[in-house]
């Protein structure tokens, strides 16, 4: 017999390699799930406050612009529009983060 037709014996040290890898490639898996479960990321929160944000100053001078139109009282109906728009965006964030708040597991400050 030629050493080809042998078995490769593995010394016994590659099970304890390879079991040492195993944990820590799961303990990185789990390490990795648990931060997607943690929340959205900073990237995210921002976007969506900014978005919550714009969003109201928007509808509030589109409003705006369409009472100056209709009713011709240029530019009061913009500038109220605007200030209206611009306190429900401040609305519309303060209520997007106790929603975060109380998903995370905290209490909003004005709920004690």
């Amino acid at each position: 017999m030629s050493d080809r037709d042998e078995p490769v014996k593995q010394p016994p040290d590659d099970a304890s390699d390879f079991e040492r890898r195993l944990n820590a490639k799961l303990e990185e898996r789990r390490a990795r799930e648990a931060k997607a479960q943690a929340g959205p990321s900073g990237w995210a929160s921002g976007l969506r406050y900014g978005s919550e944000f714009l969003g109201g100053v928007l509808a509030g001078t589109g409003l705006g612009f369409i009472v100056d139109h209709f009713a011709g009282i240029s530019p009061w109906g913009v500038l109220i529009g605007t200030l209206l728009g611009f306190g429900a965006g401040t609305l519309n964030i303060v209520r997007a983060v106790n929603e975060v708040n109380r998903t995370a597991g905290g209490e909003p400050p004005g709920d004690q």
